[in-house]
């Protein structure tokens, strides 16, 4: 075969393989651009106005943002229920991540079956969980208050009651993503080389001093991954509250998701609604941000 003719047909072969890929590509990409760039950058436009999904939408500039939202009682009581809620859902779950997998990491009988139990609740749907947790939980006819009283015990209105609200909210949360924080965390600690494991019992190591000098250093870019996949879950709790409590007692467990579907579709305010859900986005950009910060720097400790 010629020279040229060869070339020509090495240029249409590849032209013709990157056709397909975009032809093949094309479906994802236009399903982005609609369903999430198209919806973001409305969500901005919306910020900057007023409207209630009816009459045309006014523009109002940086109202929403400057006088109306710090004036918002509201906002500020769902965003310190959001703040504790984090505070406490991120290191309490990591935490048990952590240790659970450090248990099961190994290759002890029985660890495939109790890895498989803890990991059930990531696979079910959020909902249908926060509604079996609010029949477990009810105060007047909820299975764990039954047992309480059957020994005899006080019974306890641990979704009715503002001293147990939250506190409830957050252990359901914290037991639904357990299995995929523990999963990851598991696949952190396999990867760790056992020659180091056999080289610190030689030199007559612990098992925490295993754990602190050699697993905790090689596993911190799975844990930063787990801590920051936590923060943005954190942040996004919506499902769990509108099932079990709807932001009560009072304003209890309102976050600031549970704020902006409030303003969005029951007050039908989608100004409001889309400028707090950009102040939800700095926010957790701003603690990404500050996160990757300390973690390059604690790392760099370690190294």
């Amino acid at each position: 075969m010629p020279l040229s003719k060869k070339k020509n047909s090495i240029f249409h072969s590849k032209h013709t393989e990157a056709f397909w890929g975009y032809a093949f590509s094309a479906p994802n990409l236009i399903a982005t651009v609609v369903f999430l760039f198209i919806p973001i950058v409305y969500s901005l436009y919306l910020s900057f106005h007023q409207w209630d999904m009816i009459n045309k939408p006014e523009f109002i500039g940086l109202q929403n943002f400057i006088n109306r939202m710090p004036q918002d009682e509201q906002f500020w009581i769902s965003l310190i229920n959001t703040a504790v809620y984090s505070l406490i859902s991120i290191p309490l779950g990591v935490f048990i991540a952590l240790l659970i997998a450090w248990f099961l990491s190994g290759n002890l009988k029985g660890t495939g079956f109790f890895r498989t139990i803890i990991f059930i609740p990531v696979t079910l749907s959020m909902v249908a969980v926060s509604m079996v947790w609010r029949w477990l939980l009810n105060g007047d006819y909820g299975i764990i208050n039954y047992f309480l009283h059957s020994m005899g015990l006080e019974t306890i209105n641990f979704l009715g009651d503002e001293k147990y609200a939250m506190i409830s909210v957050v252990l359901i949360g914290i037991w639904k993503s357990l299995g995929f924080n523990m999963v990851i965390l598991i696949s952190a600690f396999k990867e760790v080389p056992v020659s180091l494991y056999e080289a610190a019992e030689i030199d007559g190591a612990s098992n925490l001093k295993k754990f602190q000098k050699i697993s905790m250093p090689l596993i911190q870019p799975s844990l930063f991954f787990v801590t920051i996949m936590s923060i943005i879950n954190s942040f996004q709790v919506f499902d769990i509250i509108y099932t079990t409590t709807q932001g009560g007692p009072g304003t209890a467990t309102q976050v600031i998701y549970y704020l902006i579907w409030q303003n969005a579709f029951k007050f039908f305010d989608m100004g409001y609604a889309s400028a707090l859900s950009w102040v939800v986005f700095l926010v957790v950009f701003i603690l990404t941000m500050l996160q990757m910060h300390f973690s390059n720097k604690r790392m760099n400790i370690f190294e």
